[in-house]
C-alpha cells in the first residue's frame, strides 16, 4: 500500500491537453496484455489542481491494481483484482464483490501529448471507456514523476 500515493503522483503527470488525430491500429493480442501492465492510464491531463481526473494502474505485483478518480491532490481509490488476456480483463471489485468481463483494446496513437497508446475498456466498471499512457515509461518507483511535479508547481 506504500505505492498509492506514488500512483497517484505518478498519475497526475503523466498526459497532457493537446489533441492530434491518432492512427487507429490496435495491436496484438500479446502484446496488449504486456503493455497493459505496470503502466499509468489517464482519461486526461489536469490543467489545474481541481481538475478531474481518472486513473487505472494494473499492477500484477502488488496482488492487483488500481483506479483512481480524483484531482491532481485529491481523490478516491479502488483496489481491485484483475485477470487479464490479450483481449480481455475480469475485474473482481472487492467492496462491492461485483465482477466484470471486458473486452479492452490498446491502440498506438500520436497524442495527446506526451501519449502514445491509447487503452480502451469496453465494459469498464468504473471510469471512462478510453484511457492514455506513454509505452515508455519507465519510473517504476515514481521518484522521476515527484521531481518532475515539483519543478512543475
Amino acid at each position: 500500500m506504500r505505492n498509492l500515493p506514488v500512483l497517484a503522483v505518478i498519475a497526475a503527470l503523466a498526459a497532457c491537453s493537446s489533441s492530434k488525430p491518432a492512427p487507429s491500429k490496435t495491436v496484438s493480442a500479446e502484446e496488449a496484455k504486456s503493455l497493459l501492465i505496470d503502466r499509468n492510464w489517464l482519461d486526461t491531463y489536469p490543467q489545474s489542481e481541481r481538475d478531474k481526473l481518472h486513473v487505472y494502474r494494473f499492477v500484477p505485483n502488488m496482488g492487483g491494481g488500481v483506479f483512481q478518480d480524483r484531482t491532481l491532490f485529491k481523490g478516491i481509490f479502488e483496489l481491485f483484482s484483475f485477470k487479464a488476456t490479450g483481449e480481455t480483463i475480469t475485474f473482481t471489485l472487492h467492496e462491492t464483490h461485483d465482477e466484470v468481463t471486458s473486452a479492452y483494446t490498446i491502440e498506438p496513437v500520436d497524442g495527446p501529448e506526451p501519449f502514445d497508446l491509447k487503452l480502451t475498456i469496453a465494459d469498464d466498471p468504473r471510469g471512462p471507456k478510453v484511457y492514455f499512457g506513454i509505452k515508455a515509461e519507465t519510473d517504476v518507483d515514481g521518484h522521476l514523476l515527484e521531481q518532475r511535479l515539483a519543478t512543475k508547481h
